[in-house]
């Protein structure tokens, strides 16, 4: 990216606005307009049912949009997507990660939007704010970001039934987590008489971070300011090896379950569900999802669970993953005319506004909530009559098929109106986001070329090697040097180096790596 970026963006708008640059036609509807076909790509496990067929209904007769969804594998996706676009087929509308939004903006293969990035659209425009300069390219923004604004989306859970029998208390510091942990293990904490619980698992290796953060370090590749000044390398850090020399020591105890490394989500929820862990750290909603999707309660009728903040270290160091400002971008196809680009821009519009995202995310109005948009009240159907819609004919089921923005606080609150213990977990996550310490990674949105050529590799380079400290199978004492070397050789200190003049061009600082 260029270190006139802010600048650029800034003339260009103010051209759109004050100049006489030619604006496409408003982007209101008409009486009688036929709805745009739009097709979707996006990574999604999310079922298509009755109930989400009419949510995609109430969007063509409201704002003349047809959303034609095609669901992607999340492992393959960029291969996927690859293949659709050498074969002239790409998609309207993709969902993708924003490196690779960044990949493909360099070959030209999103439309440029900011002509229509109007007042139109007042409520995609309040909702993104800031962060158009992040999705310029060349002059061009090909698409709109997928806003997180939490400072972590990562939380830990625990059986506080198994605390209960087990007289302890929750744990706080780094040391009674892992005295926790321990007791959950050894000591039979579910009374079953048998050997068969772990004090810790999590939703994959990078959800570690809770108890990385006690070192002042993380699970990803995530570069920290320093009160100095300095910018640590998190991959190569000092504060890193501490945290994998603490964890091996607990995976070694036999405090870790061993397949957190290899399961799936749904493998870790099955585990879960079965009682083999006491303490899981996963994604905010994970807890709640147990109760709705993966029959928590009744295959653990007696369970007990709430979350806790990541542990304090003995210097005082705390913190979980940090959550970068967006993740992925919904992004527009070069082979989009101007209807579909009015389209899709309409329809983002639509999701970034109450009503819409309420719509996108739960289903219908009138069937399944009702809105009350002068005290921005929502009253949910399903809660007052007896788990079904308003006129009986549908349970509630997993509605978020055609979801492409996230509105997460609202979400959050949305979810304490649940009665259940679904609706206090995801809650209680939700808001833990808020509440948890972070340290920043300040180079997550400065994607360069450099990091573009050389960030895939390094990150299977970086996870696998941290897996191997872990698991015992690389020596943190003697294999250190020699994972460092190859780190900083495979283009590790290219790409730190290009992101670091991007950062000091941008904040005219002249920071230096603490290394």
């Amino acid at each position: 990216m260029s270190k006139m970026w802010k600048r650029a963006l800034t003339i260009f708008m103010a051209m759109i606005m004050l100049c006489g640059f030619a604006l496409p036609a408003e982007l209101g509807l008409a009486d009688g307009d036929e709805p745009v076909e739009l097709t979707i790509f996006m990574a999604s496990t999310r079922p298509m049912n009755e109930c989400t067929d009419l949510t995609r209904q109430y969007v063509k007769d409201n704002i003349a949009v047809d959303m034609n969804m095609i669901q992607g594998d999340s492992t393959t996706f960029d291969q996927q997507l690859a293949l659709y676009v050498s074969g002239g087929d790409m998609p309207d509308v993709v969902l993708c990660s924003y490196a690779t939004y960044l990949g493909y903006a360099a070959e030209g293969a999103w439309a440029d939007i900011s002509p229509y990035l109007t007042d139109d659209l007042p409520d995609l425009m309040t909702y993104v704010g800031d962060y158009w300069p992040y999705l310029t390219v060349d002059g061009a923004i090909g698409g709109v970001p997928r806003l997180l604004n939490v400072p972590s989306s990562h939380v830990v859970s625990i059986r506080k039934d198994w605390l209960d029998n087990l007289d302890l208390e929750e744990p706080k510091t780094l040391e009674e987590y892992t005295e926790v942990m321990r007791a959950f293990t050894f000591n039979d904490p579910d009374k079953d008489g048998k050997n068969d619980t772990y004090g810790l698992s999590a939703a994959g290796y990078s959800y570690l971070s809770f108890l990385m953060g006690a070192f002042g370090a993380s699970s990803e590749r995530d570069y920290f300011l320093n009160d100095d000044g300095t910018i640590t390398t998190n991959a190569i850090s000092e504060e890193y090896r501490d945290a994998l020399r603490y964890l091996n020591s607990i995976y070694t105890e036999g405090l870790i379950d061993p397949e957190l490394f290899t399961c799936t989500y749904e493998q870790a929820q099955a585990k879960w569900g079965r009682g083999e862990m006491g303490i899981w750290s996963n994604w905010w909603s994970h807890a709640g999802n147990a109760y709705y999707r993966f029959d928590f309660g009744n295959l653990q009728p007696d369970a007990v669970v709430t979350h806790l903040l990541p542990p304090v270290g003995p210097e005082g160091k705390s913190g979980n993953l940090y959550a970068t400002p967006f993740d992925a971008v919904v992004s527009v196809s070069y082979l989009c005319d101007q209807a579909k680009i009015e389209a899709a821009l309409r329809l983002l519009n639509f999701n970034a506004s109450p009503l819409g995202f309420r719509v996108l995310m739960y289903g219908i109005p009138g069937e399944f909530f009702e809105w009350d948009e002068a005290n921005n009240m929502t009253t949910w159907t399903t809660e007052l009559n007896g788990g079904v819609s308003k006129s009986g004919k549908y349970t509630t089921t997993d509605m978020e098929v055609y979801k492409l923005l996230y509105q997460e606080r609202w979400q959050g609150q949305s979810d304490a109106l649940y009665s259940g213990p679904e609706g206090k977990l995801w809650y209680g996550g939700g808001e833990l986001r808020y509440q948890e310490p972070v340290r920043e990674d300040v180079f997550c949105m400065f994607l360069t070329d450099e990091y573009i050529k050389y960030h895939a590799e390094l990150d299977s380079y970086f996870k696998t090697s941290m897996i191997a400290f872990i698991m015992g199978e690389k020596d943190i004492e003697n294999d250190w040097d020699a994972y460092v070397a190859e780190y900083m050789n495979m283009g590790g200190d290219i790409e730190r180096q290009s992101q670091l003049k991007v950062y000091n061009d941008t904040f005219n600082t002249q920071c230096v790596f603490a290394e």
